[in-house]
């Protein structure tokens, strides 16, 4: 093991899928990190395997070919364009020994465009941002023309922050769709168990039909917010957001970004909420709250309440129009006596979601039109 502190805050989204990327290097390597998450959305490193142990962990968590050829470097076409295995090594040496450089008239002092760390660096060592940490999000000098300003990259990466940005592949969650997700926000704390939720929920079963990526957002707060025992600070909880990279046949890999509004988001780190809408496991309840059509929670439980009260020859003729058409898959599947007990938790989950607004003085206490 080789012992440093490296204290890493939270940046643009792919700088922190970069740093949950390896993470997960280190987690598969043992190496506990869940403690070195701190109250302020930081992270403080101070063990690390050798160069080797990350490196082969590295390409062994990366996607390769059918015939086994890695897909993210060693090749000018591989995500990583035109990266050797030396080179990642070195940059691997540079994040975990630290940056060594003589202080002479080859050198040049710049600010890292992740970390904005100032340092003094070699101008041989000088690497600006560009298609070799990504070739979907960035282009090449040589190949885009229009990518920089006069045909020339100026964001400079630091020793530091060259390898965690070229993990930020790992930090993404396959989906059954062809997908891939990442969960940013502003703490790490929150990164970690997001994406590890996610992943645990989403990344090895077919997606339910009508689920979206708010959905997956959502759903996966909920989890945080019914298994970890942790109040999360306002600042927290804004500008969390689902990174989307998804392949179209026309026009190759795009990148899209779901969020969902603060108020929405602070209901959902509600525990009670939370493992109230869990309990009832039901999609349409979901996207009731994420269209913040509060309203309808009491309107459908009162409905749910008068189906479960009338004889099942009268429900054809008197509630069909109102609730069957919408709400079928609900009701076919329970029992009288269970779209009781559904009705109950849909009165419940309005009452703890108006109370929420009021205590809290969101400044809103109607609900937008239905």
């Amino acid at each position: 093991m080789i012992s440093r502190e490296i204290i890493l805050f939270p940046s643009n989204w792919i700088y922190n899928a970069g740093v949950i990327g390896f993470l997960r290097v280190l987690d598969e390597l043992n190496v506990p990190v869940v403690n070195s998450i701190r109250d302020d959305g930081s992270i403080i490193l101070t063990q690390f395997p050798d160069v080797e142990d990350i490196f082969k962990k590295w390409v062994e968590l990366s996607p390769k070919s059918k015939k086994g050829k890695s897909l993210v470097y060693g090749w000018k076409d591989a995500y990583y364009a035109n990266q050797t295995e030396k080179l990642i090594k070195k940059r691997i040496m540079a994040l975990i020994e630290g940056y060594k450089n003589e202080d002479d008239k080859r050198s040049v002092i710049l600010s890292c465009c992740f970390c904005l760390q100032k340092m003094k660096v070699k101008k041989m060592d000088v690497v600006n941002l560009n298609q070799a940490f990504g070739n979907i999000l960035l282009g090449s000098e040589k190949t885009f023309v229009n990518m920089y300003w006069v045909n020339e990259p100026k964001d400079f990466v630091c020793p530091k922050c060259n390898f965690i940005v070229m993990c930020h592949h790992l930090a993404f969650t396959p989906l059954s769709d062809g997908s891939k997700i990442f969960i940013n926000a502003p703490s790490f704390n929150l990164m970690y168990n997001l994406n590890k939720f996610a992943a645990e929920i989403f990344g090895s079963i077919p997606l339910e039909k009508g689920l979206n990526k708010r959905n997956i957002l959502a759903m996966s707060i909920i989890e945080y917010a019914t298994k970890i025992q942790v109040t999360l600070g306002i600042w927290a909880r804004m500008n969390i957001e689902i990174i989307n990279l998804s392949r179209h046949r026309n026009r190759g890999q795009k990148i899209e970004v779901f969020s969902l509004p603060y108020d929405v988001v602070n209901i959902l780190f509600d525990r009670r909420i939370a493992s109230l809408l869990s309990e009832i496991g039901e999609l349409e309840i979901l996207n009731i709250i994420l269209e913040q059509k509060f309203s309808q929670l009491s309107e459908f439980g009162y409905d749910l309440l008068r189906f479960s009260l009338v004889k099942s020859g009268e429900r054809e003729s008197s509630l069909k129009n109102r609730i069957m058409q919408k709400y079928n898959r609900i009701i076919e599947k329970r029992s009288s006596g269970e779209l009781t007990k559904l009705a109950e938790k849909m009165f419940q989950l309005y009452a703890l979601i108006e109370e929420k607004r009021r205590r809290e003085n969101y400044g809103f206490f109607s609900s937008p039109k239905n």
